[in-house]
């Protein structure tokens, strides 16, 4: 139920946009993220320490509607890992979380019609569906698959800002994107006191806009 408010809040975000777009654009996004939890509000700070940045895949769809000249809104429907590692290549513990993410962002374009600059910023809202945790120790490895528990809170809300270039191509326009995700809500449920569990992304991707 919860993917399926994801995918009817994109539709209805695109169809009224499309009402007040000038131009429509769409197409494929695929690029890298690298995601590390961030630990607040509580007893976490040694152990943040010990928290490094993990690669991840991101890949999806998107569709620009032009407002203004200058002015666009952005929605996306993104599938994207985020993740954790304690440790090095010889001994570690790492999570990985695959997410269904809907980005809804504010894109200002700047530039000559060839090559333009852009800034993007605005809310996201994602739903956990799987993950994996593995490990690594003494020359010995082992994986599992998340089995989620009551006190996990699987809808994540957000932030993302970013910056980018655009070159018109062909038919449309290459993107390249590099933004940086800050989830709102906390992983886990917790008590009073005790340290909350935030995802941090640094993603950096290319899309493909037919449409100018």
């Amino acid at each position: 139920m919860k993917i399926k408010f994801l995918f009817t809040m994109l539709f209805a975000i695109g169809m009224a946009f499309t009402s007040m777009a000038q131009s429509v654009s769409f197409g494929p996004r695929i690029g890298a993220t690298f995601s590390k939890i961030s630990l607040s509000d509580g007893d976490g700070d040694e152990l943040e320490d010990e928290l490094k940045y993990t690669p991840g895949l991101q890949v999806g769809a998107v569709a620009n509607f032009a407002v203004g000249e200058l002015l666009s809104i952005q929605p996306e429907l993104l599938f994207i890992q985020k993740g954790f590692k304690i440790g090095d290549n010889d001994a570690y513990i790492k999570g990985t979380s695959n997410y269904i993410e809907v980005p809804v962002l504010a894109k200002i374009t700047f530039g000559s019609e060839q090559l333009q600059g852009f800034v993007t910023g605005g809310p996201t809202a994602g739903y956990l569906m799987s993950g994996k945790s593995s490990m690594k120790y003494g020359g010995t490895e082992a994986s599992d698959s998340y089995e989620f528990e009551d006190e996990d809170n699987r809808v994540e809300l957000g932030a993302s800002f970013g910056v980018g270039l655009g070159y018109n191509l062909g038919a449309g326009a290459l993107n390249l994107d590099i933004r940086y995700g800050l989830g709102l809500t906390s992983l886990y449920e917790v008590e009073s006191g005790e340290s909350k569990s935030r995802n941090r992304v640094l993603g950096v991707s290319v899309a493909y806009l037919f449409g100018k």
